[in-house]
């Protein structure tokens, strides 16, 4: 039984690696004569962002960590210049993205991310695709932070915004969201104005909510929590994965190394492994949380040496995450996980 099931496993990641090969997100000058391509090392890999036209690199820049945190300001800038600086074109923040600190409390601490990405973006907003997010699910309540998400960002539009963090419990409200009253009349509204220019969504505790806001609207963009110890619990990249890419989404990855928990107990130990797994899925771009520049030039420059791992290496890679997965995957529901857990 454990072979049948490791066999229709890999059957399955091939199918996943096809589907990526035929979209074209795999880049690689292919050799004349018809021996094993030649992946383009040394400059980052673009793909397609589903249908919004955009071309963006394999790895790019999340909100997160130090850019998020009081007191950083400094550090969080010249992060984000450097990035730009090596090549990255697409930054993920949101409205509220702000870690809190021993003197300032989480309500206070929202906004540090986007303020400090907008001491970047003032002078090179167009080097880059700016993605935000709204946590309120009204359309007046969305409206107001998207004034407030503009003028911390200093700039007068965004390229993608989301709905930030849709959960499980939520999927019975999911009616209300398109109302009048609701958060996507309000992304629609500033999609008319062309305060926005697309419309997406974000999600990290399972694929079901997930699947049924893509099944719902025509939505742009998808920012999903993937990393190599899915499979083992309620997986995005089975349950959810397929539908993104059928109405080619943008898909972007999140939570790679799951907050470095992902390399704990000698199993991956690398970075390498964590992000190459994730890239090697019919995905757009990963996003990482950086602690300072040394992470943000490692990870670039695997993104730049990347090369698609082959079904085998992907199902090593699974194998080694089991027996410490549910650490990893803490940001899913606890409520839901089952009563031995």
């Amino acid at each position: 039984m454990e072979k049948l099931n490791l066999n229709s496993r890999r059957e399955f990641l091939q199918k996943l690696l096809a589907a990526s090969a035929v979209a074209g997100l795999y880049p690689y000058i292919n050799t004349a004569n018809g021996a094993e391509a030649t992946f383009n090392k040394g400059k980052m890999p673009l793909r397609p962002l589903g249908k919004t036209g955009h071309m963006v690199g394999i790895y790019s820049l999340g909100g997160q960590a130090t850019v998020e945190t009081p007191g950083k300001e400094e550090l969080a800038v010249q992060i984000i210049n450097k990035a730009i600086d090596l090549g990255i074109n697409y930054i993920d923040t949101a409205a509220g993205y702000g870690r809190a600190t021993a003197t300032l409390a989480k309500a206070e601490a929202r906004g540090t991310s986007e303020r400090n990405i907008g001491q970047v973006m003032k002078t090179r907003r167009k080097e880059v695709f700016l993605a935000s997010k709204t946590d309120d699910r009204t359309y007046d309540g969305s409206m107001r932070l998207i004034e407030k998400s503009l003028k911390n960002l200093q700039t007068d539009h965004l390229d993608l915004w989301q709905v930030h963090n849709v959960r499980k419990a939520e999927i019975t409200e999911l009616d209300k969201w398109f109302t009048a009253g609701g958060v996507v009349k309000a992304m629609e509204k500033m999609r008319d104005q062309k305060v926005i220019r697309f419309i997406g969504f974000t999600g990290h505790e399972g694929p079901d909510v997930l699947k049924a806001m893509a099944d719902r609207y025509p939505f742009d963009n998808v920012l999903v929590a993937l990393n190599a110890a899915d499979k083992h619990y309620d997986p995005f990249i089975e349950k959810f994965l397929p539908t993104a890419v059928s109405k080619n989404m943008g898909i972007v990855g999140m939570k790679i190394p799951a907050r470095d928990r992902i390399f704990a107990h000698g199993g991956i130990i690398t970075m390498k492994e964590a992000m190459e797994y994730v890239m090697s899925l019919p995905i757009s771009t990963v996003i990482v949380g950086l602690d300072d520049i040394a992470q943000l030039e490692e990870n670039i420059k695997i993104a730049e040496n990347f090369k698609p791992l082959s079904a085998d290496q992907m199902l090593e890679i699974e194998a080694k995450t089991k027996p410490y997965y549910k650490e990893i995957m803490f940001f899913k529901l606890r409520s839901e996980w089952p009563a031995e857990w």
